[in-house]
C-alpha cells in the first residue's frame, strides 16, 4: 500500500482519473432521469462530447438547448484552449450588440483572421476600412446602372441557361441533385454580376469549374477553423497541410481568376460606365481625392466579397424553398395562381420568365420566400467580439474579447419570439389582413443582418430570387425522390446534409459519437491521464509559463500561439524562466536560440568579451539591405566607419546645424499642422506625424535635403515607403525558418521580391540624392559659396563624408557604394528610433496628466525660445520622462548577438556558434529583478535622485535602449536634443487625446507592431486640441 500511496501522492492526476470516472458515471446517470437538453459542462473537456454526438445535426439540438436555457447560455471549451463563447437567439440581445451598441462589438481580429480568404474585404472589415467601403457599396448599389444590368442577368441567365438544363433532365427523366444546381447556377450569377463574364458552370456535360471547387473547399476550410481550436488550424496552416493546404490552393485558384479578370478590364480601358460591380468600383468614385478602388487587392476583396455573399444566400434559399414546396404542395399551387396573372417573356424553347417589373407584384411569393429564409437562413449563425465589457439587455455580462455567436437558425424556432407555431411553414405570417407584405423588426429576422451593416443587396438578390423561382414553378413541376431525407449541415453556410463534408472521417466521428453519447466520462478520464503525461514532462520546470521545447518540431507550436504577441509573451517566460530561457528550432534548422533579458549577460557580451561577439555573416546576411554599413561592420572596417561617424557627429558645426534646422522643421512644419487639426477637430495618426518629421529631419542632416514628407495632404514618399517595406522583411526573416527563406530568394517571390522592389528604390534615390549633393557642391565651388541653399546647412553629413574621400581608400562605383551603405545606416539610425520613441512618449504623456503637468511645468519655468542643445539639458524631469519611456518601450525590441566561440554566460547558460542569442531590451524593462516590483509604471521618478532632483544615470547594461559598449549609439546625445525640442515646440501650445475604438478616448492600449523597430501595430490616433494657460 505504500507504493501506492506514494503513486497517489507524486501524481494526483491518476486519482482524479479514478474518482473522475465513477463521479461522472452517477452524475450522467442522474442527467439522464432529468431529461435536460442543456449540454454538460464536463470537467476538463468542457462541452466537447455534447459537441461531438449532435455534429451532424447541431444546430436542432443548439435550438433545444437555446430554448430550455432562455435564449442564452455559455458553451464551455477544453480547458486551456481559449474555446469558450457566448451563443444567443435572443432579438434584445441583437438589437444591443448590432443596434445599439455597434461600436462595442465588430467583427474583430479573430473574424477577420477565421474568414482571411476575403481579405479587407466589407464582409471581416472594421472600423473607417468598413466606413469607407460601406458608402463605396451603398453608392453603387443604388445606381440605376447597376440594379438594371443585375435584374437583366439573372433573367438571361435564367432562361437561356438555368430553364435549359432543367428541360434536359425532365426530358430524360433524370433524378437532380437540386442544391448543386442551384449552386452552379448562383455561382454563374454572381459572377457574372460582379465581372460581366460567364462561368458556364451549368452546363449538362462539364463538370463544376475549378473556380467554383475552390470557393467550396474555401467553405469547408473555413468551417474546420471554427471546431478546432485556433493553434490547431495555425499548425496546420504553417505547416501547410491538411485542410489549410486546401485552401492555400483554393487562393491561388481564386486569386487567378480574380486577377486576370481585373487586368483584362483595364486593358480595355473603356471610358463608358459598365453595370457590373468591377466596372462600377473602377470607374466611379465617391471622394476624388481617394483612389484605393483602384487597387487590384481591393478589387480582389471586393470581388470575392460579393461573389461569396451573393452565391450562398440564392442557392441555400432557392434549394429550402423548393423543398418547403414539396412538403406543402398548397402554398406552391397558390403562389402559381398567383404567377398566371402576371407578365412574362417568352424565351427560346417556349419557357416563361418573369421580369422584375411583373414580379414585384407577386407578394405571396416573397412572403414565401421570407418565411423559407425566417426557418432556413442561409447563414445560419453571425459572430461578433465583445470591445469592452458589458451587459447584455437579458442580463448576461460580457466580459472584453468575449465571442458571441448569434443563431439565426435558432431564432426562427423558438415560441417566445415567432409564436407556438413557429415551427410551421405559413406564408401567411408574412400577411396583413389587406393582403400587403408585413414587415418584421430586422433585430428579429436576421438573414439580411441588422443595424449598419445591414445587407445592401437585400432588394436585389429577393427579386433574384423571385425571378427564378417563378421562373421554374410556371414551367416545372418539381418533386422530392421518395425516401430521401434532407437535413440542415453543420456549416457556416446552411446546405443540405449529404454527406460530402464529412465522408473521410466517418470510421472516426462515429467512435467520438458513441463514446461522447453514452460514456463521456471516458473522455473526461483520457484527459486527465493526458494531464498525468504533461506533469510529467514539465513537473521540474520554473513555472508553466516557460514554453515547452517538443520533440521533431521544437517550441514551435508555443510560438505560433504567441505569434500576435511576440514581445509580451517573451517578457512572460523570462519573468518565469530567470531572464533566460532556450527556444528549440524545429529538427533540421539552423540552431537554438537562447532569449534573455540579463543584464550580467549583456555586459558580458557587449563589452567584457566584445570580441567573441561580431554581427557575424549571419547577422550581415539578414540585414543585406544596409550593406557594408556600420550596424553590419565588424573588424578594421567597423573601427574605421566608427571613428569617422565620431568626429563628424561631434563637430560643433554641425551640432549647430541640426539644432537649427530641427527649431527651423518645427515651427514651419509640426506645429502649423497640428495646429490645422486642432482647429477642425479631426483624428491624427501621430506615429505616422513623427515618422514623416524624423524621416525630413534625418533626411536634412544626411543628405541636406528636406524631402517634405511632412505636409499637410501627407504625401507618399517613395524612399520612406520602402524603408518601411525593408523593415518588414527583416523581422520576417527572424522569425521564418530559413529553409523557407532560401526558396523564397532561389525562386524571387513572396518577401524576397518584395525586398528586393525596396531596395531597388532605395538605391535609385539614396544615388539621385548623391548626384544632386555632388551638383551643388561643385556649383557652390564654382560660385566660392559654401553657405546655406534652400534654408537648409550644408552641414551635412554626405557633405562631410564627400570631403573625406581620400580617407576611406575608394573610389569611382566602390565609392558610391559605401556613401550609399552608410547613408541609409544613418537614415535607419535617425528617422525610426526617434519618430518610435516619441510616439509612445507622447502615448504616455497623455495617459498620465501628471507627469505631464509636471513636463508642462519645466518647459514654462525655462526659457527656451531659441534653446539650443546645451539649453535643452536644463530640462531634468523631461530627460528622467524620456528615459523612462525609453525603458518600457525601448525603439529597437531586441538586439541579436552570435558566439563566435563557445563559452558559458554569467547565468550559467552555453552558447557558441550553434546558438544564437536574442537580448530582448522590451522584456528587460519588465524585469522586477532589475528594475523593481514596480517595473510595470511609468514613474519618471526613478530617474532622479532625491531630495536634489538631479538625474540618476544607469549602467548601459541594465539600460541598453541605446546599445552598450563599444557600439553604443554615437547619437544619443543628438536624439535626445532632437526629442527635447520637439516636446518643447508641443507640449506647451497642444495636449492629445487618444482615440478608442469608439471614436472617444480610452480603449485597449496599444500593441507592439511585429518589426525590428517597435512602432505601434495600429498606429496612434489622437485628437488635438489647443492648450490655454491658466
Amino acid at each position: 500500500m505504500g507504493f501506492f500511496w506514494s503513486l497517489i501522492l507524486l501524481y494526483p492526476e491518476v486519482s482524479l482519473a479514478i474518482i473522475c470516472f465513477f463521479w461522472l458515471s452517477l452524475f450522467r446517470l442522474i442527467r439522464q432521469r432529468q431529461k435536460s437538453t442543456l449540454p454538460v459542462n464536463w470537467p476538463v473537456i468542457g462541452m466537447v462530447p455534447f459537441l461531438v454526438q449532435n455534429l451532424h445535426y447541431i444546430h436542432d439540438k443548439v435550438t433545444d438547448a437555446l430554448r430550455e436555457a432562455g435564449c442564452t447560455f455559455m458553451v464551455s471549451g477544453p480547458w486551456f484552449l481559449n474555446m469558450n463563447f457566448l451563443i444567443t437567439c435572443d432579438p434584445a440581445n441583437v438589437n444591443h450588440c448590432f443596434n445599439a451598441n455597434f461600436n462595442k462589438y465588430p467583427k474583430g481580429s479573430e473574424f477577420a483572421e477565421m474568414f482571411d480568404i476575403l481579405g479587407d474585404g466589407l464582409l471581416v472589415a472594421d472600423s473607417e476600412s468598413w466606413e469607407y467601403q460601406r458608402r463605396m457599396a451603398m453608392y453603387i448599389f443604388a445606381a440605376r446602372t447597376f440594379r438594371s444590368f443585375a435584374m437583366s442577368t439573372i433573367a438571361r441567365k435564367t432562361g437561356s441557361v438555368l430553364l435549359p438544363y432543367l428541360d434536359h433532365m425532365a426530358k430524360y427523366g433524370s433524378e437532380v441533385e437540386l442544391e448543386g444546381v442551384f449552386m452552379r447556377f448562383s455561382l454563374d450569377v454572381s459572377y457574372s454580376t460582379v465581372f460581366a463574364a460567364d462561368l458556364d458552370c451549368l452546363s449538362v456535360s462539364s463538370p463544376i469549374p475549378v473556380f467554383g471547387q475552390a470557393t467550396k473547399e474555401a467553405e469547408e476550410a473555413v468551417l474546420f477553423r471554427h471546431v478546432v481550436p485556433p493553434s490547431v488550424w495555425k499548425l496546420l496552416r504553417l505547416l501547410n497541410v491538411g485542410s489549410e493546404k486546401k485552401l492555400a490552393n483554393a487562393k491561388v485558384v481564386i486569386n487567378q481568376f480574380i486577377y486576370e479578370e481585373i487586368a483584362k478590364r483595364k486593358e480595355q480601358a473603356s471610358n463608358e460606365v459598365q453595370g457590373d460591380i468591377l466596372s462600377m468600383y473602377m470607374k466611379w468614385s465617391i471622394n476624388e481625392s481617394t483612389r484605393k478602388q483602384n487597387d487590384d487587392e481591393f478589387l480582389r476583396d471586393t470581388a470575392v466579397g460579393f461573389i461569396f455573399a451573393g452565391k450562398d444566400l440564392i442557392a441555400v434559399t432557392l434549394t429550402w424553398f423548393f423543398y418547403m414546396m414539396c412538403k406543402h404542395p398548397h402554398v406552391e399551387e397558390r403562389i402559381l395562381q398567383e404567377l398566371k396573372g402576371l407578365q412574362s417573356s417568352t424565351w427560346p424553347g417556349d419557357f416563361r420568365v418573369f421580369e422584375c417589373d411583373a414580379i414585384r407584384s407577386a407578394i405571396y411569393l416573397q412572403a414565401a420566400l421570407l418565411e423559407t429564409l425566417r426557418l432556413f437562413p442561409a447563414t445560419p449563425f453571425e459572430e461578433k467580439e465583445a470591445l469592452v465589457d458589458d451587459v447584455l439587455p437579458n442580463g448576461t455580462k460580457v466580459s472584453r474579447n468575449t465571442r458571441i455567436i448569434f443563431s439565426l437558425y435558432a431564432m426562427g424556432r423558438i415560441e417566445g419570439i415567432w409564436g407556438n407555431d413557429c415551427m410551421e411553414f405559413k406564408p401567411e405570417r408574412w400577411m396583413s389582413k389587406s393582403g400587403r407584405l408585413r414587415h418584421e423588426p430586422s433585430y428579429k429576422f436576421l438573414s439580411f443582418n441588422t443595424g449598419p451593416r445591414s445587407c445592401l443587396g437585400k432588394d436585389i438578390s429577393l427579386s433574384n430570387m423571385k425571378i427564378t423561382v417563378a421562373s421554374i414553378i410556371y414551367n416545372f413541376k418539381v418533386e422530392l425522390v421518395e425516401g430521401h431525407e434532407v437535413m440542415p449541415q453543420s456549416s457556416v453556410i446552411l446546405h443540405t446534409q449529404n454527406g460530402l463534408m464529412f465522408q473521410e472521417m466517418e470510421l472516426v466521428q462515429w467512435l467520438l459519437a458513441f463514446v461522447g453519447d453514452f460514456y463521456p466520462e471516458i473522455m473526461v478520464t483520457a484527459a486527465c491521464l493526458f494531464l498525468l503525461f504533461r506533469r510529467h514532462r514539465r513537473r521540474r520546470r520554473a513555472a508553466e509559463r516557460l514554453p515547452t521545447n517538443w520533440p521533431v518540431i521544437g517550441a514551435l507550436p508555443a510560438i505560433m500561439v504567441n505569434a500576435g504577441r511576440v514581445h509580451e509573451w517573451v517578457t512572460e517566460f523570462l519573468a518565469a524562466g530567470g531572464m533566460s530561457h532556450v527556444i528549440e528550432g524545429p529538427w533540421g534548422s539552423p540552431g537554438d536560440v537562447l532569449v534573455t533579458a540579463d543584464p550580467a549577460n549583456v555586459a558580458h557580451m557587449f563589452t567584457a568579451n566584445f570580441g567573441n561577439y561580431p554581427k557575424g555573416k549571419e547577422f550581415a546576411a539578414i540585414f543585406d539591405v544596409l550593406g557594408d554599413g556600420i550596424f553590419n561592420a565588424d573588424g578594421e572596417s567597423w573601427a574605421f566607419q566608427r571613428r569617422k561617424a565620431h568626429a563628424l557627429l561631434s563637430d560643433a558645426a554641425f551640432r549647430a546645424a541640426v539644432a537649427l534646422n530641427t527649431a527651423r522643421k518645427l515651427a514651419a512644419g509640426l506645429v502649423p499642422l497640428l495646429d490645422a487639426f486642432a482647429g477642425d477637430g479631426g483624428v491624427v495618426d501621430l506615429q505616422d506625424v513623427f515618422m514623416r518629421l524624423t524621416f525630413d529631419l534625418t533626411a536634412m542632416f544626411v543628405f541636406g535635403v528636406d524631402p517634405g514628407c511632412l505636409a499637410v495632404d501627407f504625401p507618399t514618399v517613395p524612399f520612406a515607403a520602402a524603408m518601411d517595406d525593408a523593415e518588414e522583411v527583416l523581422f520576417y526573416r527572424h522569425v521564418a525558418p530559413v529553409p523557407w527563406l532560401r526558396l523564397t530568394r532561389r525562386l524571387g517571390v513572396g518577401h524576397h521580391r518584395k525586398m528586393a522592389n525596396a531596395r531597388k528604390v532605395l538605391d535609385a534615390s539614396i544615388a539621385d540624392l548623391i548626384a544632386l549633393r555632388r551638383h551643388r557642391r561643385a556649383a557652390a565651388a564654382a560660385a566660392g559659396d559654401g553657405g546655406e541653399r534652400d534654408g537648409v546647412s550644408d552641414a551635412d553629413l554626405l557633405t562631410s563624408y564627400l570631403a573625406c574621400q581620400d580617407e576611406t581608400g575608394k573610389d569611382g562605383a566602390d565609392f558610391d557604394a559605401f556613401l550609399r551603405d552608410t547613408t541609409l545606416n544613418l537614415m535607419v539610425a535617425g528617422r525610426d528610433t526617434t519618430s518610435s520613441a516619441l510616439t509612445w512618449f507622447f502615448y504616455l504623456l497623455s495617459t498620465h496628466p501628471a507627469v505631464e503637468s509636471k513636463v508642462l511645468a519645466e518647459l514654462r519655468c525655462e526659457n527656451l525660445a531659441g534653446a539650443g542643445e546645451v539649453d535643452l539639458k536644463r530640462l531634468v524631469y523631461l530627460h528622467a520622462a524620456l528615459s523612462e519611456s525609453l525603458r518600457l518601450y525601448p525603439p529597437v525590441p531586441f538586439e541579436h548577438k552570435a558566439a563566435r566561440s563557445a563559452e558559458t554566460l554569467p547565468s550559467g547558460a552555453r552558447v557558441g556558434p550553434t546558438r544564437r542569442v536574442i537580448v530582448s531590451l522590451y522584456s528587460m524593462g519588465r524585469m522586477e529583478s532589475v528594475w523593481g516590483k514596480d517595473c510595470e509604471e511609468f514613474r519618471p521618478e526613478r530617474w532622479l535622485t532625491s531630495p536634489a532632483g538631479r538625474f540618476r544615470h544607469e549602467r548601459s547594461s541594465k539600460f541598453p535602449a541605446f546599445n552598450v559598449g563599444p557600439r553604443t549609439c554615437l547619437g544619443r546625445d543628438l536624439a535626445f536634443a532632437q526629442m527635447k525640442a520637439v516636446v518643447a515646440a508641443v507640449v506647451p501650445r497642444f495636449r492629445f487625446t487618444v482615440v478608442g475604438g469608439d471614436g472617444d478616448g480610452g480603449g485597449a492600449p496599444p500593441k507592439p507592431k511585429l518589426s525590428i523597430i517597435l512602432h505601434m501595430r495600429d498606429g496612434l490616433k489622437v485628437k488635438v486640441h489647443r492648450r490655454r494657460e491658466d
